[in-house]
């Protein structure tokens, strides 16, 4: 599902890059180094205005916000895979709400990395001609997953400990049920 997810997101900024007159092909990173050598160009008349510092400041939070945010929703991707299969032994003996949780959260994860990377390609093609515009929407991407979360989405990493000892007792009974 996440490579179903990133997939689409791939292919929908690439179309949306030819609708926003870019030429075809360029990746996140490609985008951002266009937008900073067009944008914040240093040139021999040199001229720091308040907003650009501002804007740069701006610009390099949301960019390192959102690539921070997917390594950390990488790494909880991982834990939920090796974890998501061990749910499935309580559903036989009706215990499916840990389950739904799970599956709940690998969801909300692809959502919020597609929503939250798209934002962020949208705002770098939208700044150069409107500045603030751009960086408003760049800067929403950072707030993904807390709206996320506002409707019941969860991207963090929480344990419950009731949840927890359930799962292990699952896994001692079905060792013993196999040892026999």
């Amino acid at each position: 599902m996440y490579k179903f997810c990133i997939t689409l997101q791939n292919t929908f900024l690439g179309d949306l890059s030819v609708l926003m007159g870019m030429t075809r092909g360029l990746g996140l990173g490609q985008q951002s180094m266009t937008v900073l050598e067009g944008s914040f160009k240093v040139s021999a008349d040199v001229n720091f205005k308040l907003f650009n510092t501002l804007a740069m400041v701006a610009f390099a939070y949301a960019v390192i916000k959102v690539f921070f945010s997917n390594l950390k929703r990488g790494g909880i991707l991982i834990i939920q895979i090796a974890v998501g299969s061990l749910y499935l032994f309580s559903v036989p003996r009706g215990y499916s709400d840990g389950f739904w949780q799970w599956a709940k959260q690998v969801a909300a994860l692809c959502l919020t990395a597609f929503l939250q990377t798209t934002l962020l390609f949208l705002g770098l093609l939208t700044f150069p001609d409107h500045m603030l515009l751009g960086m408003g929407i760049m800067l929403s991407a950072a707030e993904v997953p807390r709206i996320a979360q506002q409707f019941g989405l969860d991207t963090s990493a929480r344990f419950n400990i009731s949840s927890v000892v359930h799962m292990s007792s699952t896994a001692i009974s079905l060792v013993r049920a196999v040892g026999k």
